[in-house]
């Protein structure tokens, strides 16, 4: 389709000069996406790539929060590819890890904070030592959990600790504990809260 000029000051518009203009502005609309899921609402257009899909070419993308570790004159800084946690981007996902040595095998968490119904914000971490699971909340999910996203040996080696997807948490509940008094018709027991991902 031939792309129309510019209208002189003047010139009246015709009937086709406006059905070109829109026959070429539909020709700019994405209609589908290979890969992914493509949807249009009120907002805008959405799209959505799926992790573990097949590129053209036979190349596999990488999955989510997979280690890329470089090597530098003080050890080694180490950055993950895209991933997010309940559709929420880590703070410094596209900040690298600095400090990272073989002296001890290296832990990398994403800490994931809560308001203790659901996830607010997370960032990625490093640590030399296991994390403590949290521990279960009456009528609420901790503020706070630590995913272990991925280990360092001491040889260097790293290997992911999660599926090839991006992580979602979700509130479950660990504990039943009986209230201290018994009342007829009313909840006797008390309910602890954990996150699962």
């Amino acid at each position: 389709m031939a792309l129309i000029g510019k209208v002189q000051r003047g010139q009246p518009l015709t009937a086709d000069m406006i059905n070109n203009i829109i026959d070429n502005i539909r020709e700019c609309q994405l209609q589908s996406i290979v890969g992914g899921v493509f949807k249009r609402g009120v907002g805008g257009t959405t799209i959505t790539l799926k992790a573990g899909q097949q590129q053209q070419g036979g190349a596999q993308p990488p999955c989510p929060f997979t280690a890329i570790v470089t090597a530098v004159t003080t050890g080694f800084e180490v950055s993950f590819t895209l991933g997010t946690v309940n559709g929420l981007l880590p703070s410094n996902m596209f900040t690298k890890i600095t400090g990272v040595t073989t002296a001890a095998r290296n832990y990398f968490y994403i800490k994931a904070t809560s308001d203790g119904k659901a996830i607010t914000s997370a960032v990625l971490e490093k640590d030399t030592a296991i994390r403590t699971p949290p521990t279960p909340l009456k009528d609420v999910a901790p503020a706070e959990v630590n995913i272990l996203i991925a280990t360092m040996a001491t040889s260097g080696l790293v290997e992911s600790t999660i599926s090839c997807d991006n992580l979602n948490a979700r509130i479950v509940p660990s504990v039943q504990e009986d209230n201290a008094s018994y009342v007829t018709g009313e909840r006797n027991l008390s309910q602890y809260y954990n996150w699962i991902f």
